[in-house]
């Protein structure tokens, strides 16, 4: 589609109980990412964080990845440098075979909520026609919004016995650094918790890349018709 290359950012974030002894493994994991992946490398994330903050994160200052571990939360962030199918291809990757499986599922953390977040780069007008799908017409100037909605999960997500949703939101306008643009973020939270997400991880990518599809770029592709 035409629209990915607006596409200037993915994230994946992962909320989970409290494990305030993962931080004191920080060692083991960063090492374990910079010099024994083969889905990362020192060239990759080319910085370590101080190891007295309540975060511990590697990133790359010039190209922008990150990835950023608390006792509740992990979010890797990769940052779209040249061509967005295959450095989509190359994030996905990382998160199903080694954030997902050496990380989340080896440190047995607990399971609340998934996210995948695309942020994409628009100029005012496109802002503006893409606010227009939401205002009637005659409420003008509305250039920074944020919305959610929340779904029933899809099938193959739901687990028996579960009461499982999607939540979707949307942040339009100004999304800081200098950057105007969308903000996609597509969430599952787990009810009950979930112990282990390899099973899931696919399919919520997959589902995840679709509603950013069908909700923001077939709208704007539409737009432009």
């Amino acid at each position: 589609m035409e629209g990915q290359k607006m596409i200037k950012q993915l994230t994946f974030g992962v909320a989970f109980d409290n494990m305030f002894k993962l931080l004191d493994m920080w060692g083991e994991i960063a090492d374990d990412i910079l010099y024994h992946s083969k889905f990362f490398s020192p060239v990759f994330f080319d910085k370590i964080s101080a190891q007295y903050t309540t975060e511990r994160s590697l990133f790359n200052q010039k190209e922008g990845h990150r990835l950023i571990i608390s006792a509740s939360n992990l979010v890797f962030t990769q940052n779209i440098i040249n061509e967005y199918d295959s450095e989509y291809a190359d994030f996905k990757k990382r998160v199903i075979n080694y954030i997902v499986p050496e990380i989340l599922s080896s440190k047995k953390l607990v399971v609340k909520r998934l996210g995948m977040v695309y942020v994409s780069e628009l100029d005012q007008h496109t802002i503006k026609k893409f606010a227009s799908q939401y205002f009637r017409p005659e409420i003008n100037g509305i250039n920074d919004f944020r919305f959610s909605k929340k779904e029933a999960t899809p099938s193959g997500l739901i687990m028996n016995g579960s009461d499982d949703f999607i939540n979707k939101i949307f942040s339009v306008g100004n999304l800081g650094d200098n950057l105007q643009g969308i903000s996609y973020d597509y969430q599952i939270h787990f009810a009950p918790k979930r112990q282990d997400v390899r099973d899931t991880i696919d399919h919520f990518i997959t589902k995840a890349n679709d509603g950013f599809k069908n909700d923001i770029l077939a709208l704007l592709e539409a737009q432009n018709d």
